[in-house]
């Protein structure tokens, strides 16, 4: 049974034992090598990080979802507020357009007064002036 080639970045036991100035201790700070050889020194933590981390995302999950729920109450708040000023606003608009109305019935009641008033004037002057130019013919053919 052949063993198959590792590639020269991966570590294994091959690639330690075939190229031994790559060893643990000639390691340099911040190359590659040194990166993998502490992650595969920390794979015996795996089970354990395996049961912390369903219990650190359900916290986590509460803590976002109370962050939401809190959230979601203030827009609601907001909203609540928002739609009180603007029931406030819709009751003063609805007694504008009511004293508004009314006052458009009275202006077109004087209006109509006014017509009358002014048709009756003219009735009279044009009577008056009828009976002017009536007296002032007779004054005129009868000397």
């Amino acid at each position: 049974m052949t063993k198959a080639r590792i590639p020269d970045g991966f570590p294994g036991p091959v690639a330690e034992t075939a190229n031994p100035k790559l060893s643990l201790e000639k390691a340099e700070k911040g190359s590659h090598r040194s990166m993998w050889e502490l992650l595969l020194q920390l794979r015996v933590l795996l089970p354990y990080l395996a049961r912390l981390v369903p219990l650190l995302d359900r916290g986590l999950l509460k803590a976002e979802m109370e962050s939401g729920n809190r959230d979601l109450e203030t827009l609601t708040r907001n909203q609540t507020i928002l739609l009180e000023r603007i029931e406030a606003q819709i009751t003063r608009l609805r007694g504008q357009h009511e004293d508004s109305t009314e006052e458009s019935r009275r202006f077109f009641t004087d209006m109509r007064s006014f017509r009358r008033w002014m048709i009756t004037m003219t009735i009279v002057i044009v009577v008056l002036l009828g009976t002017s130019v009536g007296m002032l013919a007779f004054l005129i053919i009868h000397p």
